[in-house]
């Protein structure tokens, strides 16, 4: 899939209107913030968050149709750097909150603060 994701101008991700899909972060949308490409989604919640705190792309809420429509005319219209600095922001922010290591290492100093707190 990453020779196709390097090919586009934009990636899609779009969810079903669901309690338990606003609760999560679709895998797509963290593929696709390490491939470097903006993102256009038709989402509630987690996933939605984290692409409109990232400035990655443009986030509709799931189901309405005419407004994903509009993001993705929006995003048509947008000057390739516009695109090429979502693209950027993307990647910057799976650095920062989805790289591998990093999670692991967060993930090690929570549970070192747990075992600490639970022996005091």
């Amino acid at each position: 899939m990453p020779r196709y994701f390097s090919l586009a101008d934009a990636l899609l991700v779009t969810l079903k209107k669901d309690p338990i899909f606003a609760l999560t972060i679709p895998s797509k949308v963290q593929s696709y913030l390490a491939c470097g490409k903006p993102i256009i989604a038709g989402l509630d919640g987690e996933g939605a968050r984290v692409i409109n705190e990232s400035g990655s792309g443009m986030a509709a809420p799931s189901g309405d149709v005419n407004a994903l429509a509009e993001r993705v005319l929006r995003m048509y219209k947008m000057p390739k750097w516009g695109r090429d600095k979502m693209g950027s922001l993307a990647r910057d922010y799976f650095e920062k909150h989805f790289e591998r290591d990093r999670l692991l290492d967060r993930l090690d100093k929570w549970m070192e603060e747990e075992v600490s707190r639970c022996a005091s």
